[in-house]
């Protein structure tokens, strides 16, 4: 990922330096912390993988799963985030521990106000392929648009 600037006291052209929070941000410091308001500060240029073998090289934890429904919020690069309690039936990559998992949606920053544009891609009962990475303790979707895949039963595992 490559942070731009939409904050204050930014120094060199976009992509060159993170933004320094300003008095009103949500973020005290922690790449993730609990939402208590303010808006965003860091304007988030997502890296796009050509295929989900590349996902599954770059992700912390990838497994299937489905959300078994929200069990809060929480935030990121001053950006709120819904984290979902997700029901773990394989993993393939990392050590998530036992049992269901609390994963966020890893959201778009900048976007005026609504956290997901496109929809939360955790908000669904299917079956899905999560690519996550760990981010101050707390995992999330590795990208907003390339963190969940479908994964009907019968489906071919995308990668290897």
């Amino acid at each position: 990922m490559l942070l731009t600037s939409c904050g204050d006291n930014v120094t060199g052209g976009p992509g060159t330096a993170e933004p320094t929070p300003n008095p009103t941000s949500s973020t005290t410091g922690y790449v993730s912390s609990r939402v208590t308001g303010g808006g965003p500060f860091a304007c988030v240029d997502w890296v796009r993988f050509a295929t989900p073998q590349d996902q599954y090289d770059n992700a912390g934890v990838v497994l299937i799963g489905r959300s078994v429904g929200p069990a809060g919020e929480t935030s990121i690069y001053g950006s709120k985030a819904t984290t979902h309690v997700v029901e773990v039936e394989q993993v393939f990559k990392g050590n998530p521990g036992g049992g269901n998992l609390r994963i966020s949606s890893m959201p778009p920053t900048c976007t005026g106000g609504e956290t997901y544009p496109d929809g939360d891609p955790l908000d669904t009962a299917e079956r899905v392929i999560i690519f996550a990475t760990k981010q101050g303790g707390e995992w999330f979707t590795h990208t907003p648009a390339q963190g969940v895949l479908p994964f009907p039963h019968g489906a071919e595992i995308p990668f290897h």
